[in-house]
């Protein structure tokens, strides 16, 4: 299995490397493409390498406290597709503009049910990618052959990455051990591979609704699973896992849930997994 995961590791870099050479081998068209996040960024031009995209959500930045500028807004009446995330960008402004807007993983009524951050579960990222290569053949026409090319592969190369998790999570035992969580970034993906959830300090709006009473039971449930993994928030504060890490000597690794702008979702992914194989290495 280690073999595997090493397998798949170098199998994503040799895949960014062959992504990287053809994209200059695909036309430029002027269309500006407008992200709210930016790992929906990656996912765009990975089906369409040459698009021109723009993200609102600046680097480094908390996407939960942003409030969209007068030039963003000013920018959005100008762009030719708007494409977010409502499950995650739900905080911000309302999104007015004439341009098509291509919502990925919509809201239902069951909301509270639905995890957020799905761009970091392959499967999700597999099951969207057709709505989005549909919305890119209708903004880039003259390069419809190519982003169906495209997209066949990255639905191979999806699969791909969900085994390198499966590979991950078998190797340090993680169904076993399971995770706690400050916030709920990684939830959907590490419910997804059957990892159990031992706590989660906090609520999709960031808040400190942990407090003394949440903390001391969370400390009792690391007590009775003396293995579980903290998983934090490489852009977010991690202060109630720290605080949990200094009285319980577990294990924090801080992933990056949201990564910059125009980052591929190949190399997110690829930087996740490389993260946490070595910080759980003996």
């Amino acid at each position: 299995m280690k073999l595997f995961f090493t397998l798949c590791l170098s199998f994503i870099a040799q895949i960014l490397l062959i992504t990287s050479t053809n994209a200059a081998n695909l036309p430029t068209k002027p269309e500006i493409i407008i992200v709210t996040l930016p790992p929906l960024s990656g996912l765009v031009t990975w089906l369409a390498p040459k698009a021109e995209v723009q993200c609102l959500l600046p680097n480094n930045a908390d996407p939960h406290h942003f409030q969209l500028t007068p030039r963003q807004v000013s920018q959005l009446q100008q762009t030719t597709l708007l494409i977010r995330s409502p499950r995650d960008d739900k905080f911000w402004s309302s999104f007015q503009t004439p341009a098509p807007t291509l919502a990925l993983w919509p809201t239902t009524k069951h909301l509270h049910h639905e995890p957020n951050h799905a761009w970091l579960n392959p499967q999700a990222v597999k099951q969207t990618l057709p709505l989005l290569a549909d919305q890119l053949r209708l903004t880039y026409p003259e390069q419809a052959p190519a982003i169906q090319k495209q997209l066949s592969l990255a639905q191979k190369q999806s699969n791909m990455v969900w085994k390198a998790w499966q590979a991950l999570v078998e190797k340090f035992d993680l169904k076993q051990r399971g995770i706690m969580m400050q916030h709920p970034s990684w939830q959907g993906l590490f419910q997804a591979l059957g990892v159990p959830i031992r706590g989660i300090l906090e609520s999709a709006q960031h808040g400190q609704e942990y407090g003394p009473r949440k903390l001391e039971k969370a400390l009792s449930t690391l007590q009775q699973y003396p293995d579980t993994v903290l998983i934090g928030d490489a852009k977010h504060n991690n202060r109630a896992l720290e605080w949990l890490q200094k009285h319980s000597n577990h294990p924090l690794i801080k992933l990056d849930a949201i990564g910059k702008c125009n980052t591929p979702w190949l190399e997110l992914m690829q930087h996740n997994l490389e993260t946490l194989d070595k910080a759980l290495r003996p």
